[in-house]
């Protein structure tokens, strides 16, 4: 008898995992598709005695429709984001100004610095090690520049 009960119990195990959300999806052409999948705009079809709602599957759900600001967010007026705008230029354009000029600083430090000394040779510790870091700041400061005129060029 207990064994009868098995498979049975078995297949309510096995069903369990089947529940499935559908979503009706309208397209621009009026095509209505009805789907498992979430597309955005798509709403959920609640089925009439059907399962309820999984709790895994609910969290998945509100971040497909996740909206980036809520509605009551205090919206800025165009005039105001334009000086905010037109500041954070400036000051792009300052920090630009001012790393190019660290640059040029940088790259006549390494051409001091590439200059051996009295009794130094080139394979010497001492003079690869203060080389590599001088060329190292180059590097750095030509990088800040490139991220600076990124950032330029991302301002509307």
């Amino acid at each position: 008898m207990s064994i009868a009960r098995f498979p049975l119990l078995l297949c309510l195990i096995l069903a369990a995992p089947a529940q499935a959300e559908i979503y009706k999806f309208v397209d621009e052409n009026g095509q209505v598709t009805f789907t498992d999948v979430y597309k955005k705009g798509a709403k959920r079809i609640e089925l009439p005695g059907g399962p309820a709602r999984l709790p895994g599957r609910e969290k998945a759900t509100r971040r497909a429709s996740y909206s980036p600001s809520p509605a009551d967010f205090p919206r800025i007026d165009p005039a105001t984001q334009k000086r905010r705008d037109d500041i954070r230029r400036q000051v792009l354009q300052d920090e630009m100004s001012s790393e190019r000029r660290n640059a040029d600083e940088a790259r006549r430090q390494l051409a001091l610095g590439e200059r051996m000394q009295p009794g130094e040779r080139a394979t010497d510790a001492s003079f690869l090690e203060r080389v590599n870091k001088l060329r190292t700041t180059v590097q750095q400061h030509e990088q800040n520049i490139t991220a600076i005129q990124r950032e330029l060029a991302n301002l509307k």
